[in-house]
């Protein structure tokens, strides 16, 4: 598969992330390829699973646009991140791309991963050079890891926390190991002991707590307590803090708003909130630009919890 079999944009951005301030989005793979296919996933189900390694997108293709990108806005962002359509560790030239957007000293270079791939010696080399790494560890027992996950064949859990454990000895930078919780898949008594014990294994440099908030790929799914989750984090033997709602400020962007917007509500539903934030809109200006997407037929909205969301098409 290359990245001549996606019309998707391989850049997003800047958006307001909750972890990482204003974020620049740099995609290497295609709807929807990853190594899981969560029962939470924000991108809906995976359906391209593997754990084979390929070329997804050309990386010249991919740096030309993040330069473009670059060079059209009126701040830089505080980082590049590597995420999007599924597992960036699946491209087989993470390690050149990473090198290459440190060159560009455009912001910190951040990877989100769920670190399935980390048990290979070779992903850790690449994933080591970039100046944080954001793995996911949401089950540290096989059953857990099946239900919430549902990893692809052949991945165990047991060796990925190893690997994830390996990787925070020989990398550089900083981890930030994110936990999201769902109410009865994840949330027992045991399970928590057993995150809590593989925590202690890895050692990230903090824990960043989450639960669903956006409509997720198995209906039914839902969230847990947000007090739940302050206990949790109490309980870590690191640093650790539940995440919090995205920061409010604007990506800098003057122009191509519609293409900003539907890009990462093609990546993730957002509320009308999400989208003035990453568009640096009053809310009066975001409602009338996403009312004309969906009377377009561009976006849809879709309702979770108490929430309107709004899902590119």
């Amino acid at each position: 598969m290359s990245g001549r079999d996606s019309c998707q944009q391989a850049v997003f951005g800047p958006v307001p992330s909750r972890r990482l301030g204003l974020s620049l989005g740099v995609d290497l793979l295609v709807p929807k390829t990853c190594t899981l296919d969560c029962v939470y996933c924000e991108l809906g189900p995976t359906t391209h699973q593997t754990t084979q390694r390929g070329r997804f997108r050309f990386v010249q293709e991919v740096l030309a646009e993040v330069e473009e990108c670059l060079a059209g806005l009126e701040r830089p962002p505080q980082f590049l991140t590597l995420a999007g359509w599924g597992e960036p560790c699946l491209h087989q030239e993470l390690g050149l791309v990473i090198e290459r957007l440190q060159r560009l000293e455009a912001g910190r270079v951040a990877v989100l991963t769920n670190g399935t791939l980390t048990p290979d010696p070779q992903v850790r080399a690449e994933l080591a050079q970039a100046q944080v790494v954001i793995p996911s560890l949401d089950a540290a027992t096989p059953h857990a890891f099946r239900r919430v996950n549902r990893p692809a064949p052949g991945l165990d859990i047991a060796a990925i926390i190893e690997g994830l454990a390996r990787l925070r000895q020989e990398m550089a930078g900083e981890m930030w190991l994110e936990i999201l919780l769902v109410k009865g898949y994840n949330d027992s008594p045991e399970e928590i002991a057993a995150l809590v014990e593989a925590v202690e294994r890895i050692w990230p440099h903090k824990v960043q707590l989450g639960t669903v908030d956006r409509p997720p790929a198995v209906s039914g799914v839902e969230p847990v307590e947000a007090s739940f989750l302050e206990e949790v984090a109490a309980r870590m033997p690191v640093e650790a803090e539940v995440i919090p709602p995205p920061p409010r400020q604007g990506g800098g962007r003057v122009a191509g708003l519609d293409r900003l917007v539907l890009e990462m509500t093609r990546r993730r539903p957002c509320t009308l909130e999400d989208v003035a934030a990453m568009a640096d809109l009053e809310p009066a200006q975001a409602r009338r630009l996403v009312e004309e997407l969906v009377r377009q037929g561009r976006l849809r909205r879709e309702d979770y919890g108490e929430q309107t969301f709004y899902r590119g098409v």
